[in-house]
């Protein structure tokens, strides 16, 4: 079923049903109304948060529904609209498009309105500094860029808050050069023509198996970025080094740019001090990275790809440079918060799979004391054993997957198992020497005990000042709380 913006002509206005209610669904909700639609947004959850949203939205005309899906409340829908958490191969929406009506995601419906060039990025770990890195660098160049998707503003919200300007006769394209995109798997689900100009995967690993029925499904998810029907000429930036990246990419149908540290001849490579790129001409561009202040080989390999997709995109080089020597890292990921008696602490929250922690503890020189748990993807903390001996010194289990974290690694290197973060973070402090780390890089969803990977960091950052202010108490001294830790981010 094609369907069509609603006309405010007709005496009675579409329905469009938005189901899950987080940032993705609010923006959805507000994008539906602001185009005439009647609008349904609907939430399993009935928790205080959720019924503070639902006010803000019957507010401003949405109708709320909390609670259990019924069937009856989607057959009138011309649309129904999902967020990424909602899974759609269930009974209800088997029935619902089982009567012909659209089941698509927020993206999908978001970027069909939005005609501009666009560069997508995904993969298991990386994303957000990769998007982030690629947005920085257009902007250096002066294109006008949303940057947005899985993180910070959903399409949809961009939509509707330049409503007036794009509802008012101007186009997106009037408004923006390129759209930057971090792109989830479960965005991708829902999303069956989006094609953006440039995709990016950065690697793909062991995630998401709660939800889907193998590790092969998942990344043909990845993938599927490329497998769309479309007109358009598609790039895609691929991580060599991947294994399972270069398995999937002889499959797509799109034109493939590589980075590498391991094969001087990819079109983008680096040994960790000069970074070199071939742009859309075919000439190599050489790079300094002695200024570059994200650690470890990860962050080299996103800034190959982000590069490598800038060039290609026209960015001047001597633009990547001032980007390369100026860039910063984000919240949450592997942030260095300071030394409190000779201990390093790393905020990694959002190291929520078993792939971002191996990353983590590579960038790590010292010996690490290191805090796993929280919400299980069904992944496999035995995968970080071969590390252990070389890079960790204890492992301090929390949560709901706490248990099963020191089950797995207790052959391999000391584990105790605490109730929560709070817990973790006092145990790893007594169990740190002089020179450690403590790092934060759970392996796991949050959403056993906090509402985002966010708010668990910020409440390890907040145990940090509290450890940091009776520290210096004792001392009669300050504490450090900015200074560089040493990583094994470049040979």
């Amino acid at each position: 079923m094609k369907w069509q913006k609603a006309d405010e002509n007709t005496n009675e206005k579409p329905l469009l049903v938005v189901v899950g209610l987080g940032v993705s669904g609010q923006a959805a909700c507000r994008w539906g109304l602001r185009q005439g639609y009647r609008v349904l947004g609907m939430d399993r959850s009935q928790e205080p948060p959720l019924r503070s949203v639902a006010m803000s939205l019957e507010a401003e005309g949405i109708r709320v529904r909390l609670g259990a899906h019924r069937l009856e409340d989607f057959l009138d829908a011309e649309l129904v609209v999902v967020s990424p958490g909602v899974p759609v191969d269930t009974e209800v929406f088997r029935a619902v498009q089982g009567r012909g009506i659209a089941v698509v995601g927020e993206l999908e419906w978001a970027w069909r309105s939005l005609k501009v060039p666009t560069i997508a990025v995904t993969g298991t770990n990386g994303k957000t500094t990769t998007t982030e890195l690629v947005g920085t660098l257009l902007q250096a160049a002066g294109f006008r860029v949303f940057v947005g998707g899985n993180i910070g503003t959903p399409l949809a919200g961009w939509l509707a808050d330049h409503w007036e300007d794009v509802g008012g006769g101007a186009s997106a394209a009037d408004l923006l050069d390129w759209c930057v995109l971090e792109v989830s798997s479960f965005q991708l689900d829902t999303a069956p023509t989006f094609a953006p100009d440039v995709g990016i995967v950065l690697n793909v690993t062991q995630d998401h198996l709660d939800r889907y029925e193998s590790f092969d499904a998942y990344a043909a998810s990845k993938f599927s970025l490329f497998k769309r029907r479309t007109c358009r000429v598609q790039t895609a930036v691929i991580n060599k080094d991947d294994p399972v990246c270069r398995r999937w990419v002889s499959q797509i149908p799109a034109s493939a740019l590589f980075f590498s540290r391991s094969e001087p001849g990819a079109e983008a490579f680096t040994d960790g001090r000069i970074l070199s790129v071939m742009d859309q001409r075919g000439v190599h561009h050489r790079f300094r990275l002695d200024r570059w202040a994200l650690k470890g080989w990860h962050n080299l390999e996103n800034l190959m790809a982000a590069t490598l997709a800038a060039l290609r995109c026209g960015v001047d080089p001597q633009k990547v440079q001032e980007v390369i020597d100026t860039f910063g890292p984000s919240p949450h990921r592997m942030e260095w918060l300071g030394t409190i008696d000779g201990v390093g602490f790393i905020n990694d929250s959002k190291g929520t799979n078993v792939g971002a922690v191996i990353k983590a503890l590579e960038s790590c020189s010292q010996p690490v004391v290191l805090l796993l748990g929280g919400r299980s993807k069904k992944t496999e903390f035995r995968q970080l054993a071969p590390l252990c001996p070389k890079k960790v010194r204890a492992v301090v289990g929390f949560g709901e997957t706490g248990p099963q974290a020191a089950e797995e690694l207790s052959g391999h290197v000391a584990t105790v198992v605490v109730g929560d973060l709070e817990a973790a973070f006092h145990e790893a402090v007594q169990r740190a020497r002089p020179g450690d780390v403590v790092l934060l890089s759970p392996a796991c969803a949050s959403f056993d005990q906090y509402p985002n990977y966010a708010a668990r960091g910020d409440h390890f950052r907040a145990l940090f000042e509290q450890h940091k202010k009776k520290a210096s108490q004792r001392s009669g001294r300050p504490e450090q709380g900015a200074d560089a830790w040493i990583a094994t981010g470049r040979p």
